[in-house]
């Protein structure tokens, strides 16, 4: 038995992963803390797992975030992922290093599994003064933005004859790393405060790269291949979805019988502020069932549901999915592959955070549709959900990688690269 430390911001995708990590690992036997922020306490306790809350400015709310002010008057892409990542994942940093090295100066003798975008390792492993677990495993719930010869965060750059790929996206990759300079400056500027020396690449290569090992939830044929992927990244698979024990099925679910196709529409847990982006476009009049999984109160909705449509706040994924013919997503990490590894093609509508680079791997991959905006119309997400209910070629390319998903194992593979 091994007693781990599990940490995480508290963000819903990159917490809710590293709580399946950690009620695994405790499930295999080992001591587990688990390390977030304090409106987490219940979820963690729930789940039978020892609680330490994060304090200072690593312990915030996350929907004040994502609808503060300034936030909302930048547009998606770097100027929001920078606002993102400087007040979401670096500013925290310090306050998580505090925590950190308060649970490893009562016990040395514990190894840590630490979401990617948890930093508080970052510092004493970059030479500030601490103590260091045994091990440090980093786990990504976001694609990879590593920079590389064959690709780019969104793909590799189209090239024309003669012209070289390589270069092309080495380009690309300085280019993204330069829009992304506020982030290193901001995370430099927090290194040396405490003590450390500068990051050895820039944050988002990073946070990839200085663990003893980063486990990326993801596999092959999701991923752009990469030739120079670091020796300590492993694509491990995904996480299985988790049932929930006191979920009972709504009066209609006996509906949802092969009669007719189900589309499934989903804004997630964050980016669910206002349905009339993805959900309400999608509740149109089509020989379809609909099932929207809201993330919230149906009373959020304003746009008429019609007869073909069926709402509620939550429905357990290992339930749904195997029911769907299409997903219709706003583009996060987790749910996307979730539907890919239980066979079901994608209509992808996003453009914050990580979401294009989703989409551009469902995309490139031909596992589903990038509508390309996280506003669609319903005539957009209509002709999208028709296609794929009617195109065999996407259909089995999800069916093929589905397949590779389930070749994977990411608990046990997360297990043996903690503990070798």
């Amino acid at each position: 038995m091994a007693k781990v430390i599990v940490a995480a911001p508290p963000v819903p995708g990159e917490f809710i992963p590293l709580l399946e990590v950690a009620r695994g690992l405790a499930a295999h036997g080992h001591h587990v803390t688990v390390l977030t922020g304090s409106g987490l306490r219940e979820a963690v306790e729930q789940a039978g797992l020892a609680f330490v809350p994060l304090t200072g400015a690593a312990d915030f709310d996350i929907n004040e975030w994502a609808s503060h002010p300034e936030r909302g008057a930048l547009p998606p892409g770097p100027p929001q992922l920078n606002f993102d990542c400087i007040n979401v994942f670096v500013n925290p940093m310090p306050d998580e290093h505090a925590a950190l090295q308060e649970l490893l100066d009562q016990d040395p003798d514990q190894y840590l599994v630490a979401n990617a975008l948890f930093l508080g390792a970052l510092p004493v492993r970059l030479g500030a003064p601490g103590a260091r677990p045994l091990r440090w495993l980093a786990v990504s719930a976001v694609p990879l933005p590593l920079s590389s010869a064959d690709t780019t965060f969104f793909g590799p750059v189209p090239v024309g004859a003669g012209q070289d790929g390589k270069v092309a996206n080495r380009a690309a990759n300085a280019e993204f790393a330069a829009a992304m300079g506020a982030t290193d400056e901001r995370l430099g500027v927090l290194l040396a405060g405490l003590g450390a020396g500068g990051a050895p690449a820039t944050f988002f290569d990073a946070i990839f790269t200085v663990a003893d090992a980063t486990a990326v939830l993801t596999v092959p044929g999701f991923e752009f291949e990469r030739s120079d992927l670091p020796g300590n990244v492993h694509l491990v698979g995904i996480l299985a979805a988790r049932a929930a024990e006191d979920w009972r099925p709504p009066a209609w679910w006996g509906e949802l019988d092969g009669s007719r196709p189900v589309v499934v529409v989903t804004q997630g847990t964050v980016a669910n502020a206002d349905l009339a982006q993805l959900v309400e476009p999608t509740l149109a009049d089509l020989d379809v069932t609909v099932v929207a999984a809201l993330g919230r109160d149906p009373g959020a909705l304003t746009a008429r549901i019609p007869a073909n449509a069926r709402v509620a706040e939550f429905i357990p994924f290992d339930v749904l999915l195997p029911k769907a013919d299409v997903f219709v997503t706003n583009g996060g990490f987790g749910g996307t592959q979730l539907a890919v590894a239980a066979g079901v093609p994608v209509v992808m509508a996003g453009e914050s955070e990580d979401k294009p680079a989703n989409a551009a791997r469902v995309a490139y991959h031909g596992l589903g549709i990038d509508l390309q905006t996280a506003t669609p119309t319903p005539q957009a997400v209509a002709a999208a959900v028709e296609s794929l209910l009617e195109d065999a070629e996407v259909r089995e390319n999800v069916a093929r990688q589905a397949k590779v998903y389930a070749q994977h194992n990411a608990l046990d593979t997360i297990e043996r690269l903690l503990l070798g």
